[in-house]
């Protein structure tokens, strides 16, 4: 029984203002009891007030570190666009693909930048940046942009280092589209000896399948 029960129960037994008789120490003892709840009640609400304002606080400082991670990523990835460019020397473009290589063993690919690696692969004329171009490609061989672009670049590759990765690179991949641009390869007269057997070895494995 709470302390207004108590009081209202013996309402008439407090009219000639005097404690009804015995019931000083019950008295006493809900009195106590209404106080320490009303603290107790009043600590709660202030311990559930600093929880959600913890938690609000929480959640701003991890939205704002993930929006400047964001901004980050994108000024970086913008930069080795950049460095990508028709207009940079092969040594940059280079340097920059070699970079993206290794931000990518840590991260998942970005679609601006694989565009650009597709670029330099069919475009450039440069064979070491071709060469590197592949095995930052080779990092994502579930993308299928990634399988398309290779497949595309080995019906199309005329220089024979470059051919001889292209041709590893599909063997590796186990696809089976490359058939065809291999076929090609072998069948080209100016296609070199050592192209053509690492052709026909790798279209061998294909039908053996």
């Amino acid at each position: 029984m709470g302390l207004e029960k108590f009081v209202k129960e013996h309402k008439n037994e407090w009219d000639d203002g005097k404690m009804p008789f015995g019931a000083q120490p019950d008295f006493e003892a809900r009195l106590k009891s209404e106080l320490h709840g009303s603290a107790d009640s009043k600590r709660g609400k202030r311990i559930r007030v600093l929880s959600i304002a913890a938690t609000i606080l929480v959640l701003v400082t991890l939205g704002t570190v993930f929006t400047f991670n964001k901004l980050d990523e994108i000024e970086t990835r913008d930069k080795f666009i950049l460095a990508l460019g028709e207009d940079q020397t092969n040594s940059t473009r280079l340097e920059a693909i070699y970079e993206i290589e290794d931000l990518n063993r840590k991260q998942k690919e970005d679609e601006k930048i694989l565009i650009a690696f597709f670029k330099i692969l069919k475009e450039d004329s440069d064979t070491h940046s071709k060469l590197a171009v592949i095995d930052a490609l080779m990092a994502f061989p579930d993308n299928q942009l990634v399988r398309d672009n290779i497949i595309e670049a080995l019906a199309k590759e005329k220089e024979p280092l470059v051919q001889l990765k292209l041709i590893k690179s599909v063997t590796i991949l186990r696809e089976q589209r490359a058939k065809a641009p291999l076929e090609e390869i072998i069948n080209d007269t100016e296609s070199l000896p050592l192209v053509k057997g690492n052709a026909y070895a790798s279209l061998a494995m294909f039908n053996e399948q």
